[in-house]
């Protein structure tokens, strides 16, 4: 007897269970727009001039902060990170290189603090941070 009302309550939940299954089933195709990596977006770059222009900015206004920092403190790190960042940007644009490829070659003198450390010692994390504020502040 338990067996037959097992299979009828087995029996009456199959089509409510179809029923669902057909709602959660998209009515058509549905296009969603893929993720795009940093190397493949496309970002309307200020000019040259203008970014190093920014970038000297950046680097005298960090400058003038850092005598009132704790040489050693994270807020110095960072303080220095940036600088050193900035002036790596500078001198890339110096090359010609273009302004995306610049952001990227001048990352190794955030990692290591203006070349003073050993490359490992920031975080990508911190790294990526870096790179979108400077995106941030030269893309139109």
């Amino acid at each position: 007897m338990k067996k037959s009302n097992e299979r009828r309550s087995l029996r009456s939940l199959l089509p409510v269970l179809l029923i669902m299954g057909l709602f959660c089933l998209p009515a058509k195709q549905a296009l969603a727009q893929t993720p795009q990596s940093d190397g493949q977006q496309a970002y309307n770059w200020k000019p040259a001039s203008e970014v190093k222009t920014i970038m000297i900015a950046q680097v005298n206004n960090l400058n003038q902060q850092m005598p009132g920092f704790t040489e050693g403190t994270t807020l110095y790190d960072n303080t220095l990170r940036r600088v050193a960042y900035f002036k790596a940007i500078i001198y890339e644009i110096d090359r010609d290189e273009p302004v995306a490829a610049a952001l990227e070659n001048a990352l190794p003198a955030a990692a290591t603090l203006g070349y003073s450390k050993e490359a490992s010692y920031t975080s990508k994390v911190v790294l990526r941070a870096l790179l979108q504020e400077a995106r941030t502040m030269l893309t139109n």
